[in-house]
């Protein structure tokens, strides 16, 4: 059994949705970013996440707001672009596109699809537009305001008013099978923000927003898998920051993390399929232990120490429902894709 049983919550969702049996007995797997660094980092994390699906009571941190009205100007407006609309008005699109966000849709926010109505009336995905908690109109100490991001994201599309880069795609979701062996296949799953021919090549593009600035660790499951998917061998981080004492020419740098193919192929052919067994071993026994190292963040703490993991084990369950919800499932095949 897992170390938190709730008779309401099927603790092999996570098994249920990314592990199918096929011939010969062999497990078929589907993994993306977020499920494997969420694995690597924390057993017990990704049990909270991925199995019982829970999320805080108190919604998205201020950053991960902030990222996300970023996100949603820039899918917008380089979908825009995409579609042919000219630059004037696909940045107004953009625009409006952040400003629901902040907002909320009332349609598509938690929806959930009946047998009669499957998508959102509004046409949006579910949860496309949920508007935001934590983020003050102006900003507020450690806050960040959203009138500044909205400036941010004007900031933005002006610096690169005459950006040569030709956009593709946005918010795409692509998926290939990176291993094989006897007893396992993993399909891979990645999310692309953006992806462009810069004249010197296609490559996909991550979007970061920050705070302060700071280097890119070329250690990460979500770049290594992206180039695997494009067969590329260079990833572009878009940043975008935060910071008011900087230019803009000092706040929207984009980076090139380039990979030799021995890393690459080490990644798909040793970290892959450690992962995914260990995924298997933790999914088949129901014991998913905690990893103390990654109680403390660059972020601040884990969501999870205070109410949770800090607490007496008897309480546990208790304090779950007492701080967090049953929210979406995380659906790594992204069924819900466009």
């Amino acid at each position: 059994m897992s170390d938190i049983d709730s008779s309401s919550i099927d603790n092999d969702a996570i098994i249920d949705r990314v592990v199918e049996n096929i011939m010969g007995g062999k497990k078929n797997i589907i993994l993306d970013a977020t499920i494997l660094s969420t694995l690597m980092a924390c057993p017990r994390l990704a049990d909270f996440r991925f199995n019982l699906s829970l999320q805080s009571i108190n919604g998205k941190s201020n950053s991960l707001e902030c990222g996300s009205i970023v996100h949603k100007f820039l899918e917008v407006f380089y979908g825009s672009l995409i579609s042919g609309i000219k630059r004037e008005q696909a940045v107004g699109f953009g625009m409006a596109a952040a400003e629901l966000y902040i907002r909320g849709c009332p349609a598509c926010t938690d929806f959930k699809p009946t047998p009669e109505i499957l998508k959102p009336l509004c046409g949006h995905r579910a949860n496309d537009y949920p508007g935001v908690r934590n983020t003050p109109k102006e900003s507020e100490g450690y806050k960040i305001g959203w009138h500044y991001v909205l400036d941010t994201c004007d900031q933005y599309q002006q610096h690169y008013r005459n950006d040569h880069w030709v956009p593709l795609e946005v918010e795409v979701v692509k998926g290939e099978v990176l291993y094989e062996d006897d007893e396992i296949r993993i399909l891979w799953k990645s999310k692309l923000d953006w992806t462009v021919d810069t004249n010197q090549g296609i490559f996909p593009v991550d979007h970061k927003t920050m705070k302060q600035r700071r280097n890119t660790n070329s250690m990460n499951n979500q770049f290594m898998g992206q180039c695997m998917i494009m067969k590329t061998r260079q990833v572009i981080i878009n940043k975008i920051g935060f910071q008011t004492s900087l230019k803009p020419e000092e706040k929207f740098i984009r980076t090139p993390i380039p990979y030799t193919a021995a890393r690459l192929i080490e990644w798909q052919s040793e970290t892959l399929p450690y992962y995914a067994k260990l995924l298997l071993m933790y999914a088949e026994t129901g014991h998913w232990p905690p990893n103390f190292t990654h109680c403390e963040g660059k972020y601040g703490n884990c969501a999870f120490y205070e109410d949770v993991c800090s607490g007496d084990p008897g309480m546990r369950e208790e304090n779950i429902k007492l701080h967090f919800y049953v929210g979406p499932e995380w659906n790594p095949t992204n069924d819900d894709e466009d």
